[in-house]
């Protein structure tokens, strides 16, 4: 459209692109570079406050599937009537059912969560057992370690051994000659 007012706004857009991809590349190089790792045994708190919110939103989700969404009116309309405003309402006196059947659903869901968190392991069969096999393998190259340096000191003890006794005796020759004449 502006070529015709101003024909170097196509020069001028590819150099301001090239430009932009530059300090683009120089901000994710340089700027933006993701921050050295700091070994964690775990997520520490956030695991508790992740528990809370799925206990949480169970309840929270039920209240949603009873009261606010149409879905509960459809599987026990005996229990709802409809508004001329399109609202669902409870059939009065029988509201206490869909109360019951709410929280029903909600104990329902927290049971089987605990059964599935009481059936499943936390950590998998196959990573106990390769975090066990690296212990061992570990505590077994600890011990050929131990027992290596234990026999090279033996055998540097040894040798320090003989060569004192060596440089002992020399000098016992020498004080027998002190002319060193022997």
């Amino acid at each position: 459209i502006f070529a015709s007012a101003y024909p170097l706004a196509s020069l001028i857009s590819i150099v301001a692109n090239m430009v932009e991809v530059r300090t683009d590349l120089f901000k994710i190089t340089h700027l933006c570079r993701r921050p050295r790792s700091i070994r964690a045994n775990g997520i520490g708190m956030w695991k508790n406050l992740i528990q809370v919110i799925i206990w949480i939103s169970a309840l929270t989700n039920c209240f949603i599937f009873g009261f606010t969404s149409q879905q509960l009116a459809q599987w026990m309309p005996s229990y709802y009537y409809q508004e001329s405003t399109g609202h669902h309402r409870f059939v009065p006196g029988k509201g206490f059912v869909v109360v019951f059947v709410i929280f029903g659903l909600e104990r329902m869901l927290l049971y089987t969560a605990l059964f599935i968190k009481r059936v499943i392991p936390e950590i998998p069969e196959d990573v106990t057992h390769a975090i066990e096999r690296r212990q061992y393998i570990r505590l077994k190259t600890e011990k050929e370690l131990s027992k290596k340096l234990k026999e090279e000191r033996r055998s540097r003890s040894e040798e320090l051994h003989e060569s004192l006794i060596k440089t002992a005796s020399g000098r016992l020759k020498f004080l027998d000659d002190p002319h060193g004449e022997l």
